[in-house]
């Protein structure tokens, strides 16, 4: 799914409002510097006009002796280099007995990266990719399901005996899947009855890996093959990429509930066709099935199943309905 020229602008918009605000935090920075040491001020200008002064200067050099040429260069540059480092110690160093950074006379930004303009050279910034994200698939949706389920609302009272048993060990395991996420590129495949936990756990992970600053992309089995049926036009490997960019490219994919959906030729393929696309781009992805490993292979085919054996960890979930359990003890 592409973005929409509305939805583009929308994004572009918000780096205008970025670089509109950098600049006025620096004019107001300035301002009020200025008024308090116009020295900082003429050093500013100094600076500026002595730049302005070496490069008129280098390109009055005759270039056609090159030895002279760069002999020449080289002790301007050097020239050039030695006095803007005087004239800037001499401002930084009036900033700091003031009480000021270095820096703050400087243009500030919200990403370093690409200096609030979306995109590093021709590629789009990781900061337009995640805000492009949160357009197309709408990642703050789960922001009220996560202020639910989260680690702080992890409760053992809610498993039974054989889970009490069971949890504490998985719940290692997701959270190493956390702290080693950006080093180690591993996915994790949930397995087991229903209503053991499994979905409740990949919202913690998603918790913690949204609060880090990961663009993460939660589908239920239903809505990712609804997805695809919806988009009717052909497309072959590279333009699967390139449709569905943001899917294939976001940090975390959450797969929910795989195995609900009535499985046939075209959910089979495009679920390879996602989980080998993202595996070779080395993003990683989380599955949750009520399915044994033996049905999920029989239904999804050797091939998939070989694909996620190959990137993920697989984690088994025990025990009786938790939810069921809830409902019991409610009406009691």
């Amino acid at each position: 799914m592409a973005l929409t020229n509305r939805q583009y602008d929308a994004i572009m918009r918000l780096y205008d409002k970025r670089q509109y605000q950098n600049y006025r935090t620096q004019s107001r920075h300035q301002d009020e510097v200025y008024q308090r040491f116009p020295r900082i001020r003429e050093l500013e200008e100094e600076i500026s006009s002595l730049s302005l002064q070496k490069i008129e200067k280098l390109y009055t050099l005759d270039g056609n002796d090159t030895e002279a040429f760069d002999c020449a260069k080289k002790e301007t540059l050097t020239e050039l280099k030695n006095q803007l480092l005087s004239l800037r110690k001499e401002k930084e160093a009036l900033l700091q007995k003031a009480g000021y950074p270095a820096d703050y006379l400087e243009l500030s930004y919200t990403c370093k990266d690409c200096q609030d303009t979306g995109y590093i050279g021709q590629k789009k910034c990781h900061c337009f990719r995640k805000e492009e994200i949160r357009l197309l698939y709408s990642s703050s949706r789960l922001e009220a399901i996560l202020q639910e389920e989260n680690f702080s609302t992890l409760s053992f009272e809610v498993y039974d005996e054989e889970q009490r048993i069971a949890i504490p060990p998985i719940i290692h395991i997701c959270e190493n899947f956390i702290e080693y996420f950006d080093t180690e590129f591993q996915g994790l495949l949930f397995y087991g009855p229903v209503g053991t936990g499994k979905t409740f756990l990949t919202n913690c992970i998603a918790k913690e890996l949204l609060d880090r600053g990961h663009s993460v992309i939660y589908f239920t089995a239903f809505q990712l093959f609804e997805h695809f049926s919806l988009d009717q036009k052909p497309e072959d490997l590279e333009t699967f990429g390139q449709r569905h960019e943001a899917l294939l490219d976001s940090d975390l994919l959450i797969l929910d509930d795989i195995g609900t959906e009535m499985a046939n030729t075209f959910t089979v393929s495009k679920l390879f066709q996602v989980l080998n696309e993202r595996a070779l781009r080395r993003k990683s992805t989380i599955i949750s099935t009520n399915l044994s490993p033996k049905d999920f292979r029989d239904i999804y085919s050797e091939r998939v199943f070989s694909r996620i054996t190959s990137t993920c960890k697989l984690v088994k979930f025990t025990g009786s309905d938790i939810r069921i359990r809830r409902k019991i003890s409610g009406s009691r």
